[in-house]
């Protein structure tokens, strides 16, 4: 298999794709990565697949200018709606999409415990005809159930930049109290955002979260050629609300992750 190396670009509609990005500096060896926030077309969930077309272009094309050799879309709804588009239009670069691990029902470790379980995503992913086929591939007797969260991503990216607060945890609580009837044994997380607040969603619904950040950061170790480092140190950061690249460390990110109630499990 041919390996890439030096630079990884990941992108997703806003900070969301920090779980992906956690996950990739923990496992892959030491490399550059630069990281874009699309703030200036954030949520993508809202948008067309024409619309995130466009614009996940866009985003490859600043990426492929740094000099990345290997993209990460590290969003549920940009991987549903482009990911196909951008391998087809940049066929000399490979890209890892994030799917919802659906795949859990193929996995002992975790399916002998499985009593019940939903996916959650956006109201795009769950539309797109990726997500269709695949639930329908891997789960075709529908013993998963799915469930479409329309303000959850927001109230992610709310906690994570302001802090939780009583009232940012009762709109949180307020969001999934159609799923607390279910009594749901397993919660597959099919939005990045999502396992950004892992642990206050198991124990505000007393479930076990699956997503999917190993396996992506998995497949990324697989394609990168090791440097010998533990991991990476630093990364670049750019918001296209601002256009301003900055370098921020790891620690950062592990600080802000481990205030937000990231979990470190599945």
């Amino acid at each position: 298999m041919k390996q890439f190396k030096d630079r990884i670009g990941i992108f997703d509609s806003g900070i969301g794709g920090f779980s992906i990005l956690h996950r990739i500096i923990k496992k892959v060896p030491s490399v550059t990565i630069d990281y874009i926030s699309d703030d200036a077309f954030s949520p993508y969930g809202e948008k067309s697949d024409t619309e995130i077309i466009k614009r996940s272009q866009i985003i490859t094309e600043m990426l492929l200018q740094r000099g990345c050799s290997l993209i990460v879309v590290a969003c549920n709804s940009a991987t549903a709606a482009a990911i196909k588009a951008l391998r087809e239009k940049y066929r000399d670069t490979p890209f890892v999409g994030v799917e919802p691990y659906i795949n859990i029902l193929n996995h002992q470790d975790h399916s002998s415990e499985i009593r019940k379980a939903a996916v959650i995503t956006t109201e795009l992913t769950g539309r797109s005809e990726k997500f269709k086929i695949l639930k329908q591939r891997i789960d075709p007797s529908g013993s998963i159930l799915h469930v479409s969260m329309p303000g959850l991503a927001a109230i992610v990216e709310i906690i994570l930049e302001k802090g939780l607060s009583e009232n940012l945890m009762e709109d949180l609580r307020k969001e999934l109290k159609p799923l607390k009837i279910l009594n749901l044994s397993h919660l597959i997380l099919g939005c990045t955002h999502y396992p950004l607040i892992a642990d206050l969603i198991e124990k505000e619904l007393g479930v076990i979260t699956v997503s999917p950040g190993p396996h992506v950061a998995n497949r990324v170790f697989d394609l990168v050629s090791p440097s010998g480092k533990e991991y990476c140190s630093s990364f670049s950061y750019l918001s296209t609300g601002s256009m301003k690249w900055e370098q921020r460390t790891s620690e950062y990110l592990f600080s802000l992750l481990k205030h937000s109630a990231v979990k470190e499990g599945s």
